[in-house]
């Protein structure tokens, strides 16, 4: 099974970091669980990101489960890059305009 290598642009790291404080903030430890979701959908995406469909020309969406957000993400040769970990309710322009 062959395991890519994952970046996750600094946008992306700032969205993890927001979404996990507001869940904390909502109860205590939530925050932690929703980090844990994403960490098992990273997994996911690194060992078969191609079942993920695109959703705008070459990005990919992944849908969490258990909570409203997706990680947006590109496949370059070996290299995943995550560029948004987003709200489902949230206008996609924003992260649309990041830099790939």
């Amino acid at each position: 099974m062959k395991l890519y290598q994952v970046e996750i642009l600094r946008a992306a790291k700032l969205d993890l970091f927001q979404a996990k404080n507001w869940y904390n903030f909502q109860r205590k430890n939530l925050g932690n669980e929703f980090l844990f979701e994403i960490e098992k959908l990273q997994a996911q995406i690194q060992t078969n990101p191609e079942q993920f469909p695109k959703s705008r020309n070459e990005i990919r969406k992944a849908v969490l489960k258990r909570f409203p957000f997706c990680i947006y993400f590109v496949l370059k040769s070996d290299i995943i890059k995550i560029i948004a970990v987003f709200h489902n309710s949230r206008n996609p322009i924003i992260w649309n305009e990041r830099n790939i």
